[in-house]
């Protein structure tokens, strides 16, 4: 049962139990933070959702700031309870498999994904997933999601882009989100009774990294390689002479045609 005033279109016309439970704010500092907040005060449903039209301390992978300006981007973060506390790292691959399964479906556009969980679209990025995750009371994981959806990126972003500017018609923040709360929720019951195999191999058929060279850096120090493959875990696997590294984090940027590197995260 939906409980802000603001949820009129946002609420699902469907049944289902992912966003059913759903507060949407025109503007909150980050999504993913007041899911938190909620979470250390009370019990809070699994798909519980928090939808903001506006963020002004969005951030992705490695601390990043997100480019989040009100009403042309969906702002969002749902709460699962994994089974166990290890999933957290292949939830953020199922996040950005059930984006790219939503995009695809309602926009035709050829959507992809770069390790790990960047959503790209012509060379550019549309969107970035952030998974958080912690034991108490038990088990869980925020997915939270930022995503351009209409309007045009600044133009010293030039590494983005917004759905609308790379084709899409007659698309609203409430369209995508009931497609996205569909898939999201369709991905993660499968995943609960198939286990990370069908996770994975959606993912190599989304993936823009695999096959490219790459530049990983990380704890681990830096290395050059071609991503060859992930593993069932999620980790990028990276061919470096007659080594295969695996890779669970970090920084890993494709080698573009002039000989730089494009990082996989960053400002959208």
């Amino acid at each position: 049962m939906s409980d802000n005033f603001m949820d009129e279109g946002f609420r699902r016309d469907e049944s289902g139990w992912l966003g059913q439970h759903l507060r949407v704010f025109p503007t909150v500092g980050s999504t993913n933070h007041v899911l938190r907040e909620r979470l250390k005060e009370e019990n809070v449903p699994p798909g519980a959702t928090i939808i903001a039209l506006e963020q002004t301390q969005g951030r992705g992978r490695l601390g990043r700031s997100w480019w989040s300006p009100p009403g042309r981007g969906l702002y969002v973060s749902t709460l699962l309870y994994p089974p166990r506390l290890q999933h957290a790292g292949i939830l953020s691959l199922l996040a950005a498999v059930a984006l790219t399964d939503a995009v695809r479906r309602i926009t035709n556009l050829t959507a992809g994904i770069k390790w790990p969980n960047d959503g790209i679209i012509q060379g550019k990025k549309y969107a970035g997933i952030l998974v958080e995750a912690g034991t108490a009371p038990i088990s869980w994981a925020i997915v939270g999601m930022g995503i351009n959806v209409t309007g045009q990126v600044p133009g010293d972003i030039a590494h983005a882009i917004t759905l609308e500017q790379a084709g899409a018609k007659k698309l609203t923040l409430e369209l995508l989100w009931q497609a996205l709360a569909h898939d999201l929720e369709a991905r993660y019951e499968s995943w609960l009774v198939e286990g990370n195999s069908g996770i994975i191999e959606a993912w190599r058929a989304y993936s823009v990294t695999l096959g490219q060279i790459v530049l990983a850096q990380g704890p681990f120090g830096q290395f050059t390689g071609r991503a060859e493959d992930v593993d069932e875990e999620g980790r990028l696997l990276i061919r470096h002479g007659s080594s295969l590294i695996p890779v669970s984090s970090g920084e890993v940027s494709v080698r573009a045609p002039d000989g730089s590197y494009a990082p996989s995260s960053g400002a959208g």
